[in-house]
């Protein structure tokens, strides 16, 4: 399968179709945010790769923040894998770890 390997002033935008009531908008990005129902907000870029990739982030407050966000990676079924955004509090040196 053939591939491109576009340089960094052609890498063509992400594409995507925001759909509201069974009516898609189609949109090309730079970068696209997602904000998901427990506001957790998911940056979304495209990779290094040529062939085709997007990197997923979760930004962070900083490390002296009282929680976290981070990606859950799992299997499933039928070679399926379920990604899960979710926060946490930030563990202190006094409460374990």
């Amino acid at each position: 399968m053939p591939t491109t390997d576009p340089t960094p002033d052609e890498r063509a935008p992400l594409h995507v179709e925001v759909v509201r009531d069974g009516v898609p908008t189609p949109l090309d990005a730079d970068e696209i945010r997602v904000t998901l129902p427990n506001g957790i907000v998911v940056h979304l870029s495209p990779g290094q790769d040529p062939a085709g990739s997007v990197v997923a982030e979760i930004p962070f407050a900083g490390p002296d923040a009282d929680e976290f966000s981070h990606f859950l990676v799992r299997p499933g079924a039928a070679n399926l894998l379920f990604l899960n955004a979710e926060r946490h509090a930030r563990r202190t040196g006094e409460g374990g770890g």
